[in-house]
């Protein structure tokens, strides 16, 4: 799993074998979960409005659009993976490119009708926030529709992007060791992660009015910043790799699995709550 969104009272997680042969949901309402294969390719990312709408994309172009359940295909002419997406209103961003050639992509759906936005970008696209786009070693921001350079002077990778206001931005990244930055209106700073929590590069970040940061990364990282103290468990729960945090209902939950396989992969999902799973997870009616 690599992705998890929240559509009212229901919690879902998307993803897929990562040999490209699948495309999964896992839906969860309170006890009652299940599984449903969306696509024939992996979902890397989902986002909508939160009450009813929801778009999914993936590898190879893949947009899924929800509306009340009815699911529509609308997959844009590119072989790059869309690995973040963004409901602004009315228009819905999808970023992404090749992560091995290094070209990045940013699409908007505007009006019903997907056009190719940008395909001239520093690299891969990786996540969309609000009015922020970061990637391979950039961070830009969209300033009167277009686009304007922020990036960090250490170019990190960053993978994804999120924040409590304009003024208080928190990106994840890094390869051998994690990178969180804190963006405060002005400049980004560098806020060091005790190595408890994590000790490699990070995937995945949550936050919103109010809340903490939470983080997700890799070798079962699942952290959560105060602003001023550490909270995780003193050992690993598990050393498959996480992707996405997200909070749902008062609880964090933690995406991932065993991303280095390829095909016959499993999901690892991590909570901090008290939340009950069940034993097996049937296919969605």
């Amino acid at each position: 799993m690599l992705t998890a969104w929240s559509d009212g009272d229901e919690l879902l997680f998307g993803g897929g074998d990562l040999d490209g042969s699948a495309g999964r949901l896992i839906r969860a309402t309170g006890d009652s979960w299940c599984v449903e294969e969306l696509a024939d390719r992996p979902i890397w990312w989902i986002h909508g409005d939160g009450a009813g709408a929801f778009t999914a994309v993936g590898e190879a172009g893949l947009i899924l659009r929800s509306e009340h359940g009815v699911v529509t295909d609308e997959s844009v002419p590119t072989t790059g993976t869309l690995f973040g997406a963004w409901h602004d209103g009315d228009r819905v961003w999808a970023v992404g490119g090749d992560a091995t050639l290094g070209g990045g992509e940013i699409w908007l759906r505007e009006g019903g009708v997907w056009t190719l936005f940008d395909d001239q970008l520093p690299g891969t696209v990786f996540k969309v926030w609000d009015d922020w786009f970061v990637g391979s070693g950039f961070a830009m921001r969209m300033e009167e529709g277009v686009l304007v350079d922020h990036s960090p002077s250490a170019a990190p990778r960053l993978l994804t992007v999120r924040g409590r206001a304009a003024d208080d931005v928190w990106a994840v990244g890094g390869d051998a060791s994690p990178i969180l930055l804190h963006w405060d209106g002005t400049e980004w700073t560098d806020v060091a992660v005790d190595p408890v929590c994590a000790s490699g590069g990070l995937n995945g970040v949550w936050t919103d009015p109010g809340q903490d940061v939470w983080i997700a990364g890799m070798s079962g990282a699942m952290a959560r910043w105060d602003g001023t103290d550490w909270h995780c468990s003193e050992l690993p729960l598990t050393f498959d790799h996480f992707h996405a945090a997200w909070m749902h209902q008062g609880e964090a939950w933690f995406a991932g699995g065993d991303f280095f396989q390829r095909g016959d992969n499993h999901a690892t999902l991590g909570n901090f709550g008290v939340a009950a799973t069940p034993a097996e997870m049937p296919a969605c009616p």
